[in-house]
C-alpha cells in the first residue's frame, strides 16, 4: 500500500451502536488494520449495549463518536431527538416521504448524524443502516467524496407486519439514494442478486461481503470425549423470542425428551418466550439453558463448548429466506457442526460447503432424525472438525475482508 492509501480516511456510519452491529466493528478494525484513518459515528440505540461498547471501545484502532445523546448523558439532547423522531414518523404517515421526512422518520439522529459526518473531511463515507444511507451520500456530495453502503440485511423484506408507509418509506430511501453509491456490499449472495434486480446500473460495484468472523477469534479445538454421549446444542441472538425457529425446535425436544440432548441459548429472552417455555417445555426445562447476552467478539470461543450449532432461520420475512446471519459463521469458527432449515439462502449455501444438517421449516420429524443421527459421536465429530477446517482455510474475516480493502486501495 502506498502513502496516499495509508492516509485515506473513511468514515463509517451507522444510527445504532457497535456493540449491536459486530459487522461495522469488524470492518473499522480491518480498514485501520491496513492503514486507513478510520472513523465511526453512531447513536445511542438501546441501554443494555452501552456497558458493552464502553468495553469495546477501550481497544479499538480507530476513532469514534457517539452523536444524539443518551438517557445517561446530554439528556436534554436525547430527549428532545427522540421527540423529534415520534414527530416526524407522525407527520411522515400522514403527509409522506418529501421534504425530507422520510430521512428524519428512518433516523432519531439524522440532523445530528449528518452534520458530524460533515465536518469529517473524508475520502469515503460509508453507511451500515438504513438510517444512515441518506447520511453518507449527503456527506459525501458535501465534501466531494465517495459514498458506500453495506446491506447486510434486505430492508424491503425485513418485516412482514411492517406496516405500508413503512415499506413506501424504505423504497423511497433506497430508490432515492441507491443510484448515488459508489460501493455497495451485500452479506450474503441472495441480497446482492435482489440490490442487483432492484438496481441494474449498480450491478457493477455490488460486492458480497460475507458475515465471517477474524482468525484471532478462533478457540482450539474441542476434542469430545469418546464416553461423553450428551447432545449439547447452541443458538443465539440478541433477542431469545417467537417466531425465530425456536418453537419447532422445543417441540423436537420435547417429543424425544432425551435425557442427553441440552439446549443452550444466549440472547435477551423476552417475556413471551420465557412463556412459551413454561407452558410447553415444562419436561425438559432442566436442560435448557439460558445464558443471557455474550459480547460477540467471545461468541466463537463460548460456542466451541457446544457440539451442534442451530441456524433455524425462517423463509419469512423475505430477508430471513435470502440471508445469512453471524450464526452460521459463529459454528463455523467454533467448530460445531450444523443443523441448518432450508431458506434458500442456508439451503445454497450448505450444499456448496457441506456445513452439516439440513431440514425442511417447520419438520419436527426431520429435526429429530437429524438429532438422533448426531447422538453417534463418529455422525458428527468428522462435521466438526470440517467446519473447523473450513473456518481456519476459507470462511474467515482475515480473507473475507481483503475484498473490502481492495476495493478501497483501487
Amino acid at each position: 500500500m502506498n502513502s496516499t492509501d495509508i492516509n485515506k480516511k473513511i468514515v463509517l456510519i451507522t444510527t445504532g451502536q457497535p456493540s449491536c452491529n459486530p459487522r461495522i466493528v469488524k470492518e473499522a478494525d480491518s480498514l485501520s488494520n491496513a492503514g486507513f484513518d478510520v472513523t465511526v459515528l453512531y447513536s445511542f440505540f438501546i441501554e443494555w449495549a452501552q456497558e458493552k461498547d464502553e468495553a469495546l471501545l477501550k481497544n479499538v484502532l480507530w476513532k469514534y463518536k457517539m452523536v444524539g445523546g443518551h438517557g445517561n448523558d446530554s439528556k436534554l439532547l436525547y430527549f428532545f431527538t427522540r421527540l423529534r423522531f415520534k414527530t416526524n414518523r407522525i407527520i411522515n404517515r400522514y403527509v409522506g416521504n418529501k421534504f425530507l421526512l422520510a430521512e428524519r422518520a428512518q433516523a432519531r439522529t439524522y440532523d445530528e448524524l449528518l452534520q458530524a459526518a460533515k465536518k469529517i473531511k473524508a475520502d469515503w463515507y460509508i453507511g451500515h443502516n438504513l438510517g444512515a444511507l441518506s447520511i453518507t451520500v449527503k456527506a459525501a456530495k458535501y465534501n466531494d467524496a465517495k459514498a458506500g453502503f453495506d446491506f447486510e440485511d434486505y430492508h424491503r423484506g425485513e418485516n412482514n407486519e411492517a406496516k405500508k408507509e413503512e415499506i413506501n418509506r424504505i423504497i423511497y430511501l433506497e430508490n432515492k439514494y441507491v443510484t448515488l453509491l459508489d460501493y455497495i456490499s451485500a452479506a450474503s449472495p441472495l441480497i446482492a442478486e435482489k440490490i442487483g434486480e432492484h438496481f441494474p446500473s449498480q450491478k457493477k460495484t455490488i460486492i458480497t461481503l460475507l458475515n465471517c468472523f477474524p482468525l484471532s477469534q478462533q478457540p482450539a479445538f474441542r476434542e469430545k470425549a469418546a464416553d461423553d454421549t450428551s447432545l449439547q446444542l447452541f443458538w443465539f441472538s440478541q433477542t431469545i423470542g417467537l417466531n425465530r425457529g425456536l418453537e419447532i425446535l422445543i417441540e423436537a425436544l420435547v417429543e424425544m425428551n432425551d435425557p442427553d440432548i441440552h439446549l443452550t441459548l444466549a440472547g435477551n429472552c423476552s417475556k413471551t418466550f420465557m412463556e412459551f417455555l413454561d407452558k410447553d417445555a415444562k419436561s425438559i426445562m432442566e436442560r435448557i439453558n439460558l445464558v443471557g447476552i455474550i459480547p460477540p467478539d467471545q461468541l466463537p470461543k463460548f460456542a466451541s463448548s457446544f457440539d451442534v450449532g442451530l441456524a433455524l432461520e425462517l423463509p419469512i420475512p423475505e430477508n430471513r429466506n435470502i440471508c445469512l446471519t453471524n450464526k452460521v459463521f459463529t459454528y463455523l469458527m467454533a467448530g460445531n457442526a450444523l443443523v441448518l432449515s432450508e431458506t434458500a439462502m442456508q439451503k445454497q449455501f450448505d450444499e456448496k460447503y457441506n456445513l452439516g444438517e439440513c431440514f425442511k421449516v417447520n419438520d419436527v420429524q426431520g429435526l429429530i432424525t437429524i438429532f438422533k443421527k448426531y447422538k453417534n459421536i463418529k455422525q458428527f465429530d468428522s462435521q466438526r472438525r470440517n467446519n473447523y477446517k473450513l473456518a481456519e482455510k476459507e470462511l474467515n474475516w482475515d480473507i473475507e475482508s481483503q475484498k473490502l480493502i481492495k476495493y478501497f486501495t483501487i
